[in-house]
């Protein structure tokens, strides 16, 4: 029974993890708190990457003489990973849909690394940015 409960657990994982994260994030204070400092954490590594990734197209355009090199997110992500691009195609149009891969996800995989990495970081800070607190004084 307890293997069944596991099964079920790790199966719909990417399901029932969203949703406790909302539920803690909508219930608790403190949990808001630790979601948008992890939030930036996460963020900050995410720009570095993207500022190089900037850096590798402009220095291989002034290297090479042969015009603008703009490598595409879908590149590096197939030099470094080349397993998880397939894992995640396969993933995607099993669970998802075709649909997804091809006119969501296959689109972003064209877009150069800097600008998927630095929008993702730069959405990822504003989301966990420190909120400042407004006092409101009601005169009666």
């Amino acid at each position: 029974m307890v293997g069944k409960v596991i099964d079920f657990l790790i199966i719909n994982a990417v399901y029932i993890a969203p949703g406790i994260l909302v539920a803690a994030l909508i219930l608790s204070e403190s949990t808001r708190a630790a979601a948008a400092f992890v939030l930036r954490m996460i963020a900050r590594p995410l720009l570095l990457v993207a500022v190089i990734a900037l850096v590798y197209d402009g220095t291989r355009t002034l290297a090479g003489g042969a015009g603008l090199v703009i490598t595409s997110f879908g590149d590096h992500w197939e030099s470094f990973f080349p397993a998880a691009l397939d894992t995640m195609r396969i993933f995607v149009n099993r669970h998802l849909s075709p649909v997804i891969w091809e006119l969501g996800l296959l689109r972003l995989l064209r877009l150069p690394a800097w600008v998927v990495l630095g929008l993702f970081g730069l959405l990822l800070a504003w989301i966990g940015r420190k909120r400042r607190r407004v006092n409101i004084y009601v005169n009666g």
